[in-house]
This record gives C-alpha cells, structure tokens and sequence, in this order.
C-alpha cells in the first residue's frame, strides 16, 4: 500500500532558449514525444517525505496531444496542452499541470498535484521522438 496516491502530468521545458526565455510550445512537444521511465521520486504530503514511489512507473507521451502510462497515479490515459514551460493534462483523475525541463534524455518534473502532493520526478527517455511507436499512439 503506497503512502501517496499523486494525480499529475508531465509538462516539459528545455534548457534552449526561445524569444520568451524558453523553448516554443513546437520544441517543447518534440522533445517531450517519446517513452520515459521513472528512475528517481520524491513526493511529500503532509510533512511526510516517500523516496522512490514512482520509481519503474512509465509514460508515453503522443505528438497528437495525448499520454498513457503504467501507473494510475498518472491516470493510465489522458490529453494534455502545452503552454510555455508547462503542459496542463486532463485524465479520469482531474486536471493537472506541471513544469518540466528537458535535457538530453532525462526529463525532470516538479510541482503540487491537485492533493497537495509536491513532487519531484526524475525520468531517462526509452524510446525517443524519431521512432514510430513513441509518435503514433495505439489503437484504444
């Protein structure tokens, strides 16, 4: 039994910078397209900190605006927008919207979910966004 149950979504970032002091919504959807595994966690509710929760747990991110995953914390399934830095996601669980950075192939997210849960997710890319698997979602 987890400690947290966390209901958010990525949203990416770049450390390249565009005319505003970040990458274009277009940028930021390119490197964000892709398989990523979660390879370090960090989420604190209520004063209590739980290291490694997410750890193992994967998402796919679509270009044509929507994700799936191996954890119901993320909502299995869902759609999202990217504006700036950020990308606001809607599943079963709500809506949420994290900031994110991108670097090589590790993506970072931080922020609260809509619990209060603040989080801290380090991700490495499986899959990147030039394989046909990771740009056209399955059938559903």
């Amino acid at each position: 039994m987890s400690l947290f149950n966390v209901n958010l979504f990525v949203a990416c970032g770049s450390d390249s910078d565009g005319e505003d002091g970040g990458a274009s919504d277009n940028e930021l959807k390119t490197l964000a397209i892709g398989l990523w595994m979660c390879i370090e966690s960090r989420d604190t509710q209520y004063g209590q900190t739980m290291n490694g929760l997410m750890v193992g747990k994967e998402i796919f991110i679509y270009a044509n605006n929507t994700y799936r995953s191996t954890s119901s914390s993320f909502g299995y399934t869902g759609t999202y927008t990217l504006s700036g830095n950020t990308i606001t996601a809607k599943s079963s669980s709500g809506t949420f919207v994290v900031t994110v950075k991108i670097n090589g192939d590790q993506m970072v997210w931080e922020g609260t979910a809509s619990n209060g849960v603040t989080f801290r997710y380090v991700f490495k890319r499986e899959i990147d966004e030039g394989s046909s698997t990771a740009i056209t979602p399955p059938n559903q």
